[in-house]
């Protein structure tokens, strides 16, 4: 059975698949739920997600409890049923799949960023590396959409790994060919698409490789 996490403090532009995007790099996702408004279909501003496992729920929640994404401080944590509050609906619940949009470059954008880019995981940063340096290092591989590297609530330093949405397809494989298990800035960086590659057995898909 796996371990389902709150996600709070969400950028109200946030979707589904970047919803997903954020925990895949810590393994295999069972379920990803993000809370709407039943009227308007906006976010919420939280959501669950289930990992398929206890290491990869605690990775999740080490790495993305009080960062930064958008300007917000995200609570990740164990989500434990409080009495009267009830759990989402068992039918609201989205299975983890790749969705159609996705596979079509259609997917939606963050705030109109991300119409038609490919998001990657990057891994194993320096911790004083800033999002100009990695934009420019991408650059060499083409188009470079955005960068978000995640920062602590507290202290605002790095945690040593950030999402890089390159421009297109090919341009995002040229970045994984070019940096992944190569130096640069100084350490080994670990590159890939932040999407599942692979179905597993039982149905779940696998992650898009966690940090070294």
């Amino acid at each position: 059975m796996g371990v389902r996490l709150f996600v709070g403090n969400l950028p109200p532009q946030l979707c589904f698949p970047e919803l997903e995007d954020l925990f895949i790099p810590f393994g295999a996702i069972v379920s990803a739920d993000l809370m709407t408004d039943p009227t308007t279909g906006r976010s919420r501003g939280f959501g669950f997600v289930e990992m398929e496992s206890n290491d990869a729920a605690r990775a999740a929640v080490t790495a993305l409890h009080g960062s930064q994404l958008d300007g917000q401080t995200l609570t990740v944590n164990e989500a434990n049923p409080v009495r009267g509050m009830g759990a989402p609906r068992e039918d609201n619940r989205r299975p983890f799949t790749p969705s159609a949009s996705s596979a079509s470059g259609d997917r939606p954008s963050s705030g109109g960023m991300r119409a038609s880019g490919v998001r990657l995981f990057v891994g194993n940063l320096p911790y004083t590396a800033t999002n100009a340096e990695l934009e420019k290092l991408f650059a060499e591989s083409g188009k470079v959409v955005s960068v978000s590297i995640m920062t602590d609530r507290a202290t605002g330093q790095s945690k040593g790994f950030a999402f890089v949405d390159m421009g297109s397809k090919d341009e995002a494989a040229a970045a994984i060919k070019r940096f992944d298990a190569r130096e640069a800035l100084g350490r080994i960086l670990k590159v890939n698409e932040a999407r599942p590659p692979e179905r597993r057995p039982g149905g779940f898909f696998g992650g898009g490789g966690g940090r070294r």
